[in-house]
């Protein structure tokens, strides 16, 4: 299945621009009702955000998102706060859930920094 992600960052102190990351947001390319958001413990505004994303999506109804989705939310938050990455796509797994639940599992190992 043919994923579109990106990774959010967070700035920890406002007076350094050192970010790390906290989440991730995908949304598959071809079967585009696939969307899932993650954010590691701790990062409960973000998640609280983000959630509120999808709850508007469910509210109206909206059975798929359209394929700059990614790029219309990416640029929705202050860098003052944090950056959230280009959007990068993969094959590399089988759903917007395995890829939601490897990248949150590679920042809890500090494997992306």
């Amino acid at each position: 299945m043919k994923i579109r992600y990106f990774i959010e960052y967070k700035r920890l102190d406002p007076n350094k621009w050192e970010m790390i990351p906290i989440g991730v947001w995908a949304h598959g390319v071809d079967d585009r009702s696939a969307f899932e958001v993650g954010y590691v413990s701790g990062n409960d505004a973000e998640d609280w955000d983000a959630q509120c994303v999808v709850n508007r999506i469910v509210e109206q109804g909206i059975r798929e998102l359209p394929g700059d989705f990614l790029e219309q939310h990416r640029d929705g938050i202050s860098i003052y706060l944090g950056s959230r990455t280009k959007v990068e796509e993969t094959d590399k797994y089988g759903s917007v859930t395995e890829l939601v639940e490897d990248v949150l599992g590679q920042i809890r190992k500090g494997k992306i920094d």
